[in-house]
């Protein structure tokens, strides 16, 4: 019986990671193609604040995936919305952004989903004008114009990501698209979706096994003997010689008498 619940309980636990395993390795090909990348498709943002800045850690898939599977790339395409618009698409430790938008209203998300494309802002009230953004010497990457590209190796530290007009003016209006790409991850989720059927199969196994392993039989309690019968004893009791002699009859009858 004990090894029939073991088996049964070890196969039912390796059906769930099987299962969780397969179904994580199916999204994560779905969601990230051959191609390894994360895409939130064109989407419209609008702020009526001078700026829109977002920390690069609350991108999702940009925080500390660097460390696990290599180098995580980020690539942001924006155009803005209006003729004549030019925006400034840039990359800098926070401590700098921080100081450049000192007293400047801006927004900061506070949440970015890539797939499906979530984004949570919150706005930060102020009155000062800032200088325009290209001017500024502490960004390590930017880009600017009527569609600028930027892409940027993502790296460990503090860095905010800041889009502006070019002219730092207010509001910021435009159709962007954000793809995270993230090496090896269709190899991974393939991985999964493999070890996951094979753990499945493992877990039907001994789940089978377990059901069908029939518990050994105990030894039969004999009635006429008030004990449990066993294999090779016949349970009879040996018979008791009668007297030769007579001396059982002289012992229980009569005196003897001579003739």
């Amino acid at each position: 019986m004990a090894r029939r619940v073991v088996l049964i309980v070890l196969g039912a636990v390796l059906l769930v990671i099987g299962a969780l395993a397969a179904i994580g390795g199916g999204a994560l090909m779905a969601l990230f193609g051959s191609s390894d990348t994360l895409s939130s498709g064109a989407q419209h943002v609008l702020t009526l604040t001078r700026a829109l800045v977002s920390p690069a850690g609350s991108i999702q898939g940009a925080s500390g995936a660097q460390t696990v599977v290599g180098n995580v790339r980020l690539r942001f395409t924006a155009t803005p919305t209006g003729a004549g618009h030019q925006l400034f698409v840039g990359i800098g430790p926070a401590s700098a952004v921080d100081r450049y938008l000192s007293g400047v209203s801006h927004a900061v998300a506070t949440d970015v989903s890539v797939s499906p494309f979530n984004l949570t802002l919150e706005r930060h009230g102020g009155t000062a004008t800032p200088p325009p953004p290209g001017s500024q010497s502490f960004w390590v990457a930017k880009a600017s114009g009527t569609h600028p590209t930027l892409t940027w190796t993502v790296t460990s530290g503090f860095y905010r990501v800041v889009v502006m007009n070019t002219d730092a003016a207010a509001p910021v209006n435009f159709t962007g698209t954000l793809d995270l790409t993230i090496p090896h991850s269709f190899a991974i989720g393939i991985g999964l979706l493999i070890g996951g059927i094979v753990l499945i199969v493992i877990a039907v196994a001994l789940i089978v096994l377990g059901a069908r392993t029939r518990p050994r039989s105990r030894p039969v309690p004999d009635p006429a003997a008030g004990a449990l019968a066993r294999p090779g004893r016949t349970g009879r009791w040996r018979a008791q010689e009668p007297d030769i002699g007579g001396t059982h009859d002289q012992q229980q009858g009569e005196p003897a008498t001579e003739r």
